[in-house]
């Protein structure tokens, strides 16, 4: 009997460890593309849109100066299959530019495209202060850099992030590669690197009492901890009962 109570926890706890959404780490421009995390988001409710928004937020620091801000991506499926297969072209100067291609009349640019969306953050973002791009500082999480707001008003979706050693030149609205900063003694590029801790959560993370189940839960294994929970109450329900039929 404890032995299946055990393995029940287990399960419940791995199921839990393997959902987190807390991602952190160390990007290299020597990397060039780095892939962060893909997360379900679940489809916002008109009625409680702030409760069932998704919500990316967090900080992206480095300890070196860039000479060009980088670039934080946020990108639905139909944005992304095209920039990630891209990624993989040898010229790095020539896959910056047909990776963003298709993404230059769609993503917001406060000098290239006012009326674009809120796909990019160029950084890495100043310490102690909102990164370059957040020009609403009441939307962003208290004690965070920068924070993206989802809305998926038709149904349940697919976010990728990703970081990238491109940057967009603001003259030319043209992309470009970012090799590192070059040293005034060797002349060669030097790696830098950037440092990411970010949260991904589906419902504001100012209420997230308003659905415990599904905060912090991509909408794919939502239904799924449920139906664990579930199960877990009726064990609990039967134990018992087992044990006193046991007797």
């Amino acid at each position: 009997m404890q032995n299946k109570v055990a393995i029940l926890i287990f399960t419940l706890s791995f199921f839990l460890n393997a959902s987190a959404v807390h991602i952190k780490g160390e990007f290299s421009t020597n990397e060039f593309f780095k892939f962060l995390a893909k997360f379900g988001f679940q489809k916002t409710d008109i009625h409680y849109q702030k409760e069932t928004y998704g919500y990316i937020f967090g900080n992206l620091t480095s300890n070196q100066e860039f000479k060009y801000p980088v670039t934080f991506a946020v990108l639905d499926r139909r944005h992304f299959i095209h920039y990630y297969k891209s990624r993989l072209i040898e010229d790095k100067e020539l896959a910056c530019q047909v990776m963003f291609q298709n993404l230059n009349s769609t993503a917001y640019h406060p000098k290239c495209n006012v009326y674009g969306q809120d796909l990019f953050r160029r950084i890495p973002c100043a310490k102690g202060e909102l990164c370059i791009d957040e020009d609403t500082p009441w939307n962003v999480v208290k004690k965070n850099q920068f924070t993206y707001v989802i809305q998926n008003t038709g149904q349940p979706r697919f976010w990728y992030v990703s970081m990238v050693a491109c940057y967009l030149d603001e003259e030319t609205c043209s992309w470009h590669h970012y090799k590192g900063d070059i040293s005034n003694k060797s002349l060669i590029n030097q790696e830098q690197s950037i440092q990411y801790d970010f949260w991904l959560v589906n419902g504001s993370p100012n209420i997230s009492f308003y659905n415990a189940l599904s905060y912090q839960f991509s909408f794919d294994h939502q239904s799924t901890l449920e139906i664990y929970l579930v199960f877990w109450q009726c064990y609990i329900i039967l134990l018992p009962l087992q044990i006193y039929a046991a007797r």
